[in-house]
């Protein structure tokens, strides 16, 4: 109901999940999974006629099945700036409450992590795995400007001062709107002193690749680990 992008094997599900008071019995029935849970007032809205717990405690159940990555992404998009459907005070608030003690390493890991700033979950999802390398933390969709002030880009991710960025090439890409947009924005990024490292589909299937040209583009540019 929210929308949140979830890796294939979930979205497939025709399963229906639903929460019962932690009081109440299980029920049983051909796809329908319900599980206790201990919830708050303020953890449960309505939409559409159905009571729902809030995005917030929704992102904070997802850490049962969600890895971090996806975990992450699904918390970059309730946050979106374009569409926010929880504040960052309203997500540290639900997981400080959250009562899940298996999972809740994961949730506490993933949660500053979030990012309000990311268009796409392939995009959470390198800048996860850039920093979890050991890489330097990247911005997410900054502006970028020449010296006089122009706008060249907004790239994926920025290591500012290394003057790398990454961005993920997805299939609105493949546009010819979009191709001839791009053909034009890497040469203004090279010009005013930027390298561009361009990542697909592959690199998310596995990065180790593209971290490891990444790493030493950084360390030409003058990056030591800590």
């Amino acid at each position: 109901m929210y929308g949140i992008p979830l890796p294939s094997r979930l979205e497939s599900s025709a399963t229906v999940d639903v929460a019962i008071d932690g009081t109440a019995h299980a029920s049983r029935q051909r796809g329908l999974r319900s599980r206790r849970l201990i919830l708050a007032s303020n953890d449960v809205i309505q939409r559409s006629g159905l009571r729902i717990t809030t995005p917030a405690r929704t992102w904070c159940d997802l850490a049962s099945v969600l890895n971090e990555e996806d975990l992450v992404a699904a918390g970059d998009f309730l946050l979106w700036r374009r569409n926010p459907q929880m504040t960052f005070a309203e997500v540290a608030d639900a997981a400080a409450r959250h009562r899940g003690r298996r999972f809740r390493p994961r949730l506490l890991a993933a949660l500053p992590l979030l990012s309000d700033r990311a268009d796409s979950r392939p995009e959470t999802i390198i800048r996860v795995r850039v920093i979890r390398a050991g890489l330097p933390v990247p911005e997410v969709n900054p502006m970028l400007h020449d010296d006089r002030g122009r706008f060249i880009a907004m790239p994926d991710l920025a290591f500012v001062e290394y003057r790398e960025l990454i961005d993920y090439e997805g299939e609105v890409h493949l546009t010819a709107k979009q191709w001839a947009n791009d053909l034009k924005r890497v040469p203004r990024l090279e010009d005013a002193g930027w390298h561009s490292n361009r990542a697909g589909s592959e690199d998310l299937a596995d990065s180790r690749e593209l971290l490891a040209r990444l790493e030493r583009r950084l360390r030409a540019a003058g990056w030591t680990p800590a």
